[in-house]
């Protein structure tokens, strides 16, 4: 069997002559399909409405209006009232009486409704020790002797014109410092030297004065002479 019968017989000539129907057939039919499906997406997507774009209108300040109102249309404005508080009455000034500007209202009245009550403040009382013996086991001594109190003594103008002599007696209360926390004159002179001598002890420093070995408040009389 040649070539030729063997084609014939397995159908190759056949094939090739539907061939260009078949493939025509199928392109046509693949475009048809395709413009069917471009024109049915085009259908069902959503079409773009075209906006007419924008206008920017520029406004100067004097071409514009008053401003929105906050406030609402049917909002109610309550007004409220002020009461004037009364603080007094004007009183006239009598002739060659002094009085005050206005009425001062009694104790215990209000002014308004409301009331001003002050707190009542706690006085309490400090108990100070101001023991000072008379007697102990040492005495206390002026830092320098009694020559040292005396130079301290000024004598007053004064007394030098006048010619003042005389002793002066400071009674002088000396704490456990030694300081001299106040003193007195138990016999003067006057004409100013009662003071100096005062002044003299007050500024003088002792060695505190002792009982039992220990040191305690003491007073004693000073005497200092004025003499010219």
């Amino acid at each position: 069997m040649n070539s030729e019968n063997q084609n014939n017989d397995y159908g190759a000539f056949e094939l090739k002559r539907v061939y260009n129907k078949n493939y025509l057939t199928g392109l046509v039919t693949a475009v048809v399909i395709h413009l069917m499906l471009f024109f049915l997406m085009i259908l069902l997507l959503p079409h773009e409405v075209n906006e007419k774009p924008a206008r920017v209108k520029i406004l100067k300040y004097a071409e514009l209006g008053p401003p929105p109102s906050i406030m609402r249309e049917n909002s109610v404005v309550e007004k409220v009232g002020f009461q004037k508080q009364n603080f007094g009455k004007p009183v006239p000034a009598k002739k060659g009486e002094s009085v005050t500007e206005f009425e001062v209202p009694k104790e215990g009245s209000a002014v308004g409704d409301v009331k001003i009550e002050l707190p009542k403040a706690e006085i309490k009382i400090e108990v100070i020790d101001e023991t000072f013996y008379v007697a102990v086991d040492m005495m206390p001594e002026p830092n320098g002797g009694m020559e040292a109190v005396q130079r301290k003594v000024i004598y007053p103008p004064n007394a030098r014109r006048d010619k003042i002599e005389g002793k002066v007696i400071v009674k002088a209360f000396i704490d456990e410092a030694g300081s001299v926390r106040r003193a007195e004159v138990v016999k003067g002179i006057g004409s100013g030297c009662d003071e100096a001598a005062i002044a003299a002890v007050m500024n003088t420093r002792f060695k505190p004065g002792r009982m039992n070995g220990k040191v305690v408040r003491v007073q004693m009389s000073v005497a200092l002479e004025f003499k010219l």
